[in-house]
């Protein structure tokens, strides 16, 4: 969707997704973030949550993922601005099943640029049992499906 189509309060919500040992493996590999509170079963069994969990990166890198397969902002997203106010709130695990919801919270235009604007979405990650486990938000900068006429 092109600036001038988003609306204050649009929202959606994603399909489901499962994540695995082997996206947290991947996610560590990648990473170099090889803490063995996602890799040790043994070492993650005495932690405070008694098992495995997933790195908070990789949950939210999968909620922009939801997002983005969506194609909410396909053809019309030219750059991510800014990630702001990530809350981790809860531990996501291996075989937990998470969707993303987000809401359309600001729109502005930019005179410094007149083929697009920028628009601020409020994302919720949540588990299985609808619990957020991660809030964020999102600036991106949007196309316009034409710009306006010049004064």
């Amino acid at each position: 969707m092109y600036f001038e189509e988003v609306q204050i309060g649009d929202t959606f919500v994603s399909r489901p997704r499962e994540i695995s040992q082997e996206d947290v493996e991947r996610f560590a590999e990648l990473t170099g973030d090889r803490n063995p509170i996602h890799l040790d079963p043994e070492y993650a069994a005495h932690s405070p949550f008694g098992h495995r969990i997933a790195h908070g990166l990789l949950s939210l890198s999968l909620a922009l993922g939801l997002w983005s397969a969506a194609g909410i902002t396909r053809g019309s997203l030219v750059a991510l601005v800014a990630i702001e106010d990530a809350r981790f709130l809860f531990p996501v695990s291996p075989g937990d099943s998470v969707h993303l919801s987000c809401v359309l919270k600001e729109k502005r235009e930019l005179s410094s640029k007149p083929d697009s604007g920028l628009a601020l979405y409020e994302h919720e990650l949540l588990n299985g049992e609808n619990q957020v486990v991660l809030r964020f938000r999102v600036t991106v900068l949007l196309k316009r499906r034409q710009p306006p006429p010049s004064a």
